[in-house]
């Protein structure tokens, strides 16, 4: 187990390794504030590598602490970015799937012969269900799940999307009759379900990295997603970067939300990115492709 380090133990430790620590006073605030740990992450691309192609302790020469903490100020503000598109993406989505789907019952979330049945012998709605009673349990207290349980002894839909997670309300996506996933994709302008499945993985995990506080700009994206033909600027970019899941946060907002802003505090954001003297990262580790501004996507 490694040694517990106090603050100039860890800034000593970083200057043996080659890190310039020429605010001496911000950089003490900011592992007091983020935590070495937190802040590996961000200069770890300044790190150099070996001949083998392993990464060694030492830095790159004119890395300088403020470097990584500027990274990091660059991502949280780009985390909050997402959460805020995300989240008006995520009640979007629960309210379409509560109103198509409860147009067949009530409590069609709970009647597995409304599914589409491969997944109800594969086992996978039976997993659902389990995991929506988990959020039931623990949403137990609030009112309106204490109210819609005594009143009528289970949720209806559109009180249930309510308290499942974005990974929760993909997977029950997924299980709905395609003729429903089509038209709630479609509202949107993307092709068809299976895209539409494959976007809200994506922004499932990109969510929750932004919410837990996880690294995110240049993340790689586990749940990747593919663009339909006719979005040929986006399917240029790559799909494990997340600047890719930018670009389909901000087609989808085009649809859902056509007078928001959100593109050009995102455009304003990623202009804002640090540029280190030594050119250790650029905006292209998150993915972004030279021309961009100039797309459709971003323009208005």
């Amino acid at each position: 187990m490694k040694n517990w380090k106090s603050i100039d133990d860890q800034l000593g430790l970083l200057k043996s390794r080659g890190m310039a620590i020429s605010e001496p006073i911000r950089a003490k605030k900011a592992l007091e504030r983020f935590g070495y740990y937190r802040l590996s992450g961000y200069w770890y691309p300044f790190k150099q590598a070996n001949d083998d192609g392993t990464i060694s302790d030492q830095f790159i020469p004119d890395t300088h602490m403020s470097d990584a903490v500027d990274l990091y100020v660059f991502d949280k503000k780009l985390r909050l970015l997402a959460l805020d598109a995300l989240e008006r993406i995520e009640l979007a989505l629960q309210v379409d799937v509560a109103y198509r789907f409860g147009r067949r019952d009530a409590c069609a979330h709970l009647k597995p012969h409304l599914l589409q049945q491969k997944f109800v012998m594969n086992g996978r709605y039976k997993r659902w269900e389990e995991r929506y009673r988990s959020f039931e349990t623990r949403s137990g207290k609030a009112a309106f799940v204490k109210h819609n349980k005594q009143a009528y002894g289970e949720l209806p839909i559109w009180v249930a999307v309510q308290i499942l997670d974005f990974g929760a309300l993909s997977h029950l996506f997924e299980m709905l009759p395609m003729d429903i996933q089509t038209k709630i994709a479609g509202k949107y302008g993307i092709l068809n379900g299976k895209f539409m499945i494959q976007w809200m993985r994506s922004f499932s995990q990109v969510r929750n990295a932004s919410a837990h506080h996880e690294r995110l700009w240049n993340s790689h994206i586990k749940d990747h997603a593919s663009v339909p033909p006719q979005l040929l600027e986006i399917a240029q970019t790559d799909q494990y970067q997340v600047f890719r899941y930018f670009c389909l946060m901000r087609f989808f907002l085009k649809q859902l939300c056509p007078q928001s802003k959100w593109h050009i505090r995102l455009r304003d954001h990623l202009h804002s990115f640090p540029q280190p003297k030594n050119g250790a990262v650029t905006l292209k580790d998150m993915g972004v492709i030279d021309g961009w501004e100039d797309w459709d996507l971003w323009r208005g």
